[in-house]
């Protein structure tokens, strides 16, 4: 894993001031490559939203999860595929915004998506899944944003769902996600 991360900070440090960089901030990727450790025995699929180089989802490949990743920028889904084909060949990437097509930012919530592209097309129909397929979503939301993401996962992921986030200062955090979507 040391590898893929140190390949990905020579990207970083290469690339960070061209077009289509200005959105991508790595985590702490030792702090979720052991929080997806702990999770080998409770989920098989796993999704990366605003994937960025793909190192979350690479990692999740090579532990054996089924991993996808989702990115708005074309040109950080290239390198994410790039550092597959040497560190996790069975990730799987697309390009658009994880925001399902069909999703109404609700006024009443709080916050406001103020970093998260929000014109682009969903990338569900290009990996042929649907949000309500995977039993575990990571992301590395922008401050203020966390309302936005909870609020897609309530009302488009499978019932249970779980939600694996990082926050700088607070570092990688886990929660259960009672989804709306489920029928009575």
């Amino acid at each position: 894993m040391r590898l893929l991360w140190a390949e990905a900070d020579e990207i970083w440090n290469e690339y960070h001031e061209r077009e289509g960089f200005g959105g991508y901030v790595s985590a702490d990727f030792v702090e979720v490559y052991q929080a997806l450790l702990g999770l080998q025995d409770q989920v098989d699929t796993v999704l990366e939203w605003g994937s960025g180089l793909g190192v979350v989802t690479i990692m999740a490949s090579r532990l054996g999860f089924q991993a996808y990743g989702v990115e708005v920028e074309p040109i950080l889904v290239e390198h994410a595929e790039e550092l597959a084909e040497r560190y996790g060949p069975d990730a799987k990437f697309a390009t658009g915004s994880f925001i399902p097509d069909d999703y109404q930012w609700g006024a009443e919530l709080p916050g406001n998506p103020s970093r998260t592209e929000t014109d682009s097309r969903a990338a569900y129909d290009e990996l042929d899944m649907q949000l309500d397929d995977f039993d575990l979503v990571y992301a590395y939301p922008w401050p203020d944003e966390h309302g936005l993401y909870l609020d897609i996962l309530r009302n488009h992921s499978g019932n249970s769902t779980l939600f694996l986030s990082y926050d700088a200062r607070e570092g990688v955090s886990l929660a259960r996600i009672e989804s709306d979507t489920e029928e009575s």
